[in-house]
This record gives structure tokens, sequence and C-alpha cells, in this order.
């Protein structure tokens, strides 16, 4: 996906500066597969490419004679992991639990290669659901749109 993992790295810094925007975060954790560092990284780097998309699309507020007419609150998902090589998945829960992270989206090495699935699981609500990777976006999306992903629909 690609080209270097710098790219990745760079994102990383290119995000944290930004981020004033309304959302959600999300943890990236891995259980088992040496850490899945790499894989942490560009699925981060995915759901951040995603938030540039959205902000691309309404950059500024529109502006007539000086007064702001329409104001967008952009709804974004915020991703981070937790920079260590092959953290334990206590520390990642640790980790959410200091940032006050809700949400955390769990790959696996069997489930990436086999099925391309991850698992996302809220914290609070202890409630969890398999995602086909190629549909994390959405489906993240929609549980932020449905009020914090407490919309029980989500998980069904």
């Amino acid at each position: 996906m690609f080209k270097t993992l710098q790219y990745a790295v760079l994102m990383v810094a290119e995000i944290k500066s930004s981020r004033h925007d309304v959302g959600s975060t999300v943890l990236i954790c891995s259980r088992g597969g040496g850490g899945l560092l790499v894989e942490r990284m560009e699925l981060a780097a995915e759901l951040w490419e995603e938030n540039m998309k959205v902000r691309a699309q309404f950059p500024h507020p529109f502006i007539f004679h000086g007064q702001i007419l329409v104001t967008y609150i952009i709804n974004t998902i915020q991703a981070e992991f937790v920079p260590v090589r092959d953290p334990s998945l206590t520390e990642q829960y640790e980790y959410a639990n200091e940032h006050d992270i809700k949400c955390l989206v769990i790959i696996t090495d069997s489930g990436m290669s086999q099925q391309g699935s991850v698992k996302v699981r809220h914290l609070d609500l202890k409630k969890e659901k398999e995602i086909e990777k190629v549909h994390l976006i959405k489906f993240l999306s929609e549980a932020l749109a449905a009020t914090q992903f407490r919309n029980p629909a989500i998980w069904s």
C-alpha cells in the first residue's frame, strides 16, 4: 500500500498537528503476530488518509461579505496505535484507558492474512463485531454517525 514505511510515519506528524476536528478516536491494536507494527501503521494511515479526503471536501466555512454563513462540523475518525513494536493486549488496553479511547480495532495475524477481517470492540458498551477490513471505514463512519457507537443496530 505504501511506497515506504516512512510515508506512514510522516502521516503521524501531519495528523497529530491537526487533531482539532470533532471525531472519535480508535486504537489500532494487535493480538499475537509479533505486534504487527507495520500492519497497525498501515491501517492507521488508511484511516488518516480517509480523514484527509473528508477535510479536502470541506476545507473552510463558507464566508460571504465577512460573515460565516455555514460551518461544517466534520465527524472524523482519529486513529492511534501504541508506539511499541510488540505491545501486549493489556498494554494496549491500558493505553486506551489512559487516553480515554473507547473503541479498539483489533487485528490478528490470522485475521489479516486468511479472512482479511478485523474486530471492532467498544470498551464501554462491551460490544464486539468482526468486520471485513474493506468495510472498516464504512462501519466506523456509520458507527460515529450513530451517536458514538451507541446505536445497537450497528452491532448486530
